[in-house]
């Protein structure tokens, strides 16, 4: 495949609302006993009436106010008809001709513009259950718990162009959602990807597991459809399914068409009329969404475009920095610690935020230390490096023990000497006009103090010493 190739992907994205009830009855959505908290509607009864959970309408439309939908002021809800063990009414309560909201937009960090085609309610199917410590077995279980929980589903255009991008896209609308406080703690979002190359057939890799691995499905995808088009292939649309211990996708079956699942309004549900007030009032109550903050951001605290965006980018990195500046402590260091340090350490070990302990009361003291001059930019970065990766100590605790805070007690100036006269060339170089010698120097003098020198009062010294 030549280097043009054009990569057409668009998503699929399916997130728990945070309701303490069922989308169409009043069962719990917390229960962990399996069968547990089913009734005659979310089992399928025949003469059962679903009630519609009025919260889910509520978080629908925050989702859709911040994807900056169209909110239809009327929407309906449909059947989809399909015939999997999972789903004991034969079809699925869903929105397809009127959703509760459409026609939006999201801005990726990059700049770039992804379209949202929809966002619409969903009741979810009963999870099938596997069996296991049984060696193979001809037979799964059904957990009817989560069948009828609310789901938001979120589809983009095919606007997406690699599977870095759609990567980018899902951590930015996982961003936004966070901020808004909409969907059920510790779930995990599932992903329909759907891909094409060069105007060709597309396919859809079906309930993804995070993103992460939606990124690792879309590319093992793409590489798979150049491979067969190489080969004088054709690339027929179907469905497959990713798996994740060994980073391959297979065919599942052939694709079905919107056609397929004979969509009809449900005549169990009215038509639903939110109104201009509700509207309003709804738009009103959206909290600080990252766009809006990180440019309060810039203009609050003079941060860079580049400091604001990232702080922003990362609810929990933002919500750190947030408690900081409650406590007073530096907004600049507390921004420069949180986006260069803790989110360094993070990335380089790919930890989740769900794996560490982290809290602003625990940086308030490195904050104040960096303020004031005591303790190095080394030895601070070790201090986080230690309180996420180490033994998990506190910064300043860490600085203390280990002796690593700047101390007014070294003989620098021995110090100083030494490195002077033991470095011939790099004074030469200096004296010649050579600035990044100094720097060198100062790195000696601190490498040899352990970083408890005044990096300041190092530079001074050296600057006075070589002139």
């Amino acid at each position: 495949m030549s280097e043009e190739t054009k990569v057409i992907i668009g998503l699929e994205i399916h997130a728990y609302l945070g309701t303490e009830s069922k989308l169409f009855c009043s069962c719990a959505t917390n229960a962990t006993m399996p069968n547990t908290a089913c009734c005659p509607i979310c089992l399928g009864h025949p003469g059962s009436k679903p009630v519609l959970n009025e919260k889910a309408v509520e978080l629908g439309v925050k989702v859709g106010l911040a994807l900056n939908c169209t909110i239809n002021e009327d929407f309906f809800f449909s059947r989809k008809t399909y015939f999997y063990p999972d789903m004991s009414m034969n079809y699925q309560i869903t929105q397809y001709e009127v959703p509760v909201a459409e026609k939006g937009m999201v801005t990726l960090p990059s700049g770039k513009k992804i379209r949202i085609r929809r966002a619409h309610i969903e009741w979810d199917p009963a999870a099938l259950v596997h069996p296991s410590g049984m060696g193979k077995s001809n037979y799964v279980l059904i957990d009817y718990n989560r069948s009828g929980l609310p789901l938001i589903e979120i589809v983009t255009e095919p606007d997406l162009s690699s599977p870095a991008e759609a990567r980018e896209f899902m951590n930015t609308l996982e961003n936004i959602l966070s901020y808004l406080n909409v969907l059920r703690p510790n779930t995990t979002m599932k992903v329909d990807c759907n891909i094409s190359i060069n105007g060709g057939n597309r396919t859809e890799i079906k309930n993804v597991s995070g993103y992460a691995a939606a990124e690792k499905a879309l590319t093992f995808e793409l590489a798979r459809q150049k491979l067969e088009l190489k080969n004088g292939k054709i690339i027929h649309q179907h469905t497959r399914a990713f798996n994740a211990d060994t980073g391959m996708t297979v065919e599942l079956r052939k694709k079905e068409t919107e056609d397929d699942y004979g969509y009809i309004f449900d005549p169990d549900l009215v038509k639903v009329s939110l109104g201009k007030d509700y509207l309003a009032s709804a738009k009103a109550e959206l909290p600080e969404l990252p766009e809006a903050k990180a440019q309060r951001l810039m203009k609050e605290f003079n941060f860079s475009e580049y400091d604001a965006r990232v702080l922003c980018g990362d609810f929990n990195l933002g919500k750190i920095f947030d408690k900081l500046v409650e406590k007073k402590a530096s907004p600049q260091i507390s921004a420069r610690i949180l986006t260069r340090e803790l989110l360094a350490v993070l990335n380089h070990d790919a930890l989740l935020w769900s794996e560490v302990s982290v809290s602003a009361d625990d940086f308030v003291g490195l904050v104040e230390l960096i303020e004031k001059g005591k303790v190095s930019d080394k030895n601070a970065k070790a201090a986080v490096i230690n309180y996420v990766s180490g033994d998990k100590s506190k910064p300043v605790e860490f600085l203390s023990k280990n002796n690593l805070l700047i101390s007014e007690s070294i003989d620098l100036d021995a110090v100083v000497v030494k490195i002077i006269s033991s470095n011939e060339k790099a004074v030469t170089d200096y004296k010649a006009g050579n600035q990044k010698s100094l720097n060198f120097l100062s790195g000696l003098v601190m490498r040899e103090t352990k970083g408890t020198a005044s990096p300041q009062k190092v530079l001074e010294m050296l600057k006075k010493k070589l002139s």
